[in-house]
């Protein structure tokens, strides 16, 4: 683990312990030994609203009182991505805190597992892609049809006025490809295309892989679920094609989204794996994953918030705006900013 991701997890773990009704970090250690019955020590990547260790074969997430977490609603997510996710378990409170044990998925974050599996011209992560392929695919197999669903009405109306404020705030480049996604919308919000349980923070430290094989052991961190169209999350496979770099011009400093050499090969390589899972997708699906896909983009990442938290759409300068670039710009074609 590098300085940086080490100073990040000892201020969020402090952080975590700072509030004066909370248990120490101790006890909480302390408490997952007692229930283990084996040794514990803290994740390398923590979160601001939660405090995890893990324990052998088993993980334990102590979360803040205002943060725990829905298991009737994760039960349906567990049956989405079997294979792909812990089965979570509550706990109960212990001094104030929510505690959920779970499976330890093995691997790594991807961010520890990059350069092994970058090696030899990505030899690893082209098992990593098509085992996250499988892992999209399931949701369109395996979605529950007990699950509650939200109105599809009213989400074509949610997501027209979004993209709409994105439409008339982002600068002009943008405007070509949201103008062309609203009248979209209603292809993937009719009722023969599956709404599922989609991850929508799938970063680096969402996604663990075994460095020594590139096997995808497990996406974790489920907090942030949402009920939308097939295909809003595919996205995530670009964050494993690329990876956030910061240059500097001269004049001021910004973050890019550099692909890795050959994404576009590693990219087909995904699509084919994922519709080969799907099995007997029609050109319109293909049309339709693309479309939620970027829609997915823009109302996840294209926006900025301001002192009162606020939600803006992103302005020039911010990297979630560079970022949207940086991926139209390597995954679509004839999209040059």
């Amino acid at each position: 683990m590098d300085n940086s991701m080490a100073r990040l997890r000892a201020y969020q773990i402090s952080q975590f312990f700072s509030p004066d009704n909370r248990p120490t970090q101790q006890e909480c250690d302390e408490f997952a030994e007692r229930v283990t019955e084996q040794k514990s020590a803290p994740t390398l990547v923590q979160g601001g609203s939660s405090y995890t260790v893990v324990a052998g074969d088993f993980v334990l997430q102590f979360r803040a009182p205002n943060a725990g977490l829905d298991l009737e609603f994760l039960g349906y997510i567990e049956q989405t991505y079997q294979g792909f996710m812990p089965i979570h378990s509550d706990l109960g409170m212990f001094k104030g805190l929510w505690v959920y044990k779970m499976r330890n998925v093995g691997g790594v974050s991807f961010y520890l597992a990059r350069d092994s599996l970058y090696a030899n011209d990505c030899l690893l992560l082209r098992q990593t892609i098509k085992d996250f392929a499988r892992f999209f695919a399931s949701a369109w197999h395996n979605t529950p049809k007990t699950l509650p669903l939200p109105d599809r009405h009213l989400l074509l109306s949610k997501y027209t006025t979004q993209l709409s404020l994105l439409s008339s705030g982002l600068p002009t480049r943008f405007h070509p490809i949201l103008n062309r996604l609203v009248p979209r919308l209603p292809d993937i919000l009719s009722d023969d295309w599956p709404l599922v349980p989609n991850h929508i923070d799938l970063l680096e430290n969402s996604i663990h892989a075994d460095p020594t094989t590139g096997r995808l052991t497990g996406i974790c961190d489920w907090a942030d679920t949402e009920i939308s169209p097939f295909g809003m999350s595919v996205g995530g496979v670009e964050n494993i094609l690329g990876i956030p770099k910061c240059g500097d011009n001269g004049e001021n400093r910004r973050t890019d989204h550099v692909y890795h050499d050959n994404h576009r090969e590693l990219r087909r390589l995904f699509y084919d794996e994922l519709y080969g899972v799907m099995g007997s997708v029609s050109e319109r699906d293909r049309e339709r994953v693309e479309t939620a896909r970027l829609v997915g983009l823009f109302l996840g990442s294209a926006w900025r918030y301001d002192g009162d938290g606020k939600q803006l759409p992103a302005g020039e300068g911010d990297y979630s705006l560079q970022y949207v670039e940086d991926v139209l710009m390597g995954s679509c074609e004839g999209y040059d900013g």
